[in-house]
């Protein structure tokens, strides 16, 4: 058995790219406890057995998405921006259970959620299909550029991309990675919405969130129209 295998025997682990688990193996000196241990802090929120399970209101199960009144949310997104065709969700998590939040504020558009965790992906699909809503979640890795543009290359202009709380994950596996992956994806994209965490997972520890390289970073390659904070985030948004 493989180490990769091993890693993925554990039912929250299983349905998860190779190329993520075989990134924590390097990461964790191919210690497969300690590959897990590292799985579970990016992914550990999403694969709780209620998750697993698709009971209950799954927006609730993250602090971000639980904090979240989404109309609020979205309006003040959108507000301001022409009309949207479509919203690319990268590393989604469980923010697509929030479509019918989103199409309340912008209307009918179409929507991508890009997430690693398999059992979201399923079931975010079966959610879509079963309101008959325009919207879809497709399997990704996000440290898989060419993989990310071919999914944003199928999607309708204009288009919104999201980057919820992502960042951080980013450039923990790999420094100044997110600019580059900014970068690559904005290329053939309108808009993008990148929201950082004002306070921890568990709500009690506050965060320095003034990340000013990133900040000096989109103020220099792009338009930054909007940065606030709502929520425990810090929002902010750009455009080329």
């Amino acid at each position: 058995m493989s180490l990769i295998e091993s890693v993925k025997r554990k039912k929250e682990f299983s349905m998860l790219p190779d190329s993520i688990v075989e990134r924590a193996l390097k990461e964790s000196g191919e210690d497969v406890k300690e590959a897990r241990k590292l799985l579970r802090k990016y992914f550990g929120v999403f694969l709780t057995n209620r998750v697993l399970k698709g009971r209950g209101d799954l927006l609730g199960i993250h602090i971000s998405s639980k904090k979240r009144d989404y109309e609020d949310f979205y309006f003040r997104i959108f507000e301001g921006m022409d009309k949207i065709r479509s919203v690319v969700d990268l590393g989604c998590g469980v923010n697509g259970f929030s479509y019918e939040y989103l199409r309340d504020v912008i209307g009918d558009v179409d929507y991508i959620g890009v997430e690693a965790a398999g059992q979201l992906v399923e079931l975010m699909n079966k959610y879509f299909e079963e309101n008959e809503f325009s919207a879809w979640a497709i399997k990704g890795d996000l440290f898989d550029i060419d993989g990310v543009v071919k999914i944003l290359e199928k999607s309708a202009k204009p288009r919104v991309v999201f980057l919820f709380q992502v960042v951080d994950a980013l450039e923990s596996m790999e420094r100044n990675f997110s600019k580059k992956f900014i970068l690559k994806v904005m290329e053939g994209c309108e808009w993008m919405v990148i929201s950082l965490p004002l306070v921890s997972l568990g709500g009690r520890k506050k965060f320095e969130v003034s990340r000013r390289w990133l900040v000096d970073f989109l103020e220099e390659e792009f338009i930054v129209e909007k940065d606030f904070e709502m929520f425990g985030e810090r929002i902010l948004i750009f455009r080329r």
